[in-house]
């Protein structure tokens, strides 16, 4: 018999915050409230998994305002890249990505026709 190693599945903890999460981007009025909430929830996330991760290290997530991606540092990078092995939590970890990503382009997008209103009327 082949030996198989055992492959972890966190879709529960997502759909758990999956509705907060949501609710929390579509409030969010600034792309600065875009990347708190898409922090707040990546960790909150990571705490369900592994509740001894310590709360400084949501310093290690970045998200990149030019490319629009996110990247992990340090010893967050480490614990990500461990826990993801024979896990989703990757593939998790993109979908609330893609999610916090549309919600900062349609934001970005609205403040550019409000500027471009703004100009356009004050001529």
């Amino acid at each position: 018999m082949e030996n198989t190693e055992k492959v972890y599945s966190y879709v529960k903890y997502e759909r758990e915050l999956q509705t907060d999460y949501r609710r929390k981007l579509s409030e969010a009025k600034r792309k600065s409230d875009v990347r708190k909430v898409f922090y707040e929830f990546f960790f909150k996330l990571l705490v369900m998994i592994k509740p001894d991760v310590p709360n400084n290290l949501q310093e290690d997530i970045k998200f990149d305002e030019k490319e629009l991606t996110y990247s992990l540092t340090g010893e967050l990078e480490r614990i990500i890249n461990e826990l993801s092995v024979n896990s989703d939590l990757k593939a998790i970890i993109d979908r609330m990505f893609e999610d916090a990503k549309h919600r900062y382009m349609k934001i970005a997008q609205d403040e550019d026709a409000d500027y471009f209103r703004l100009n356009k009327s004050g001529r």
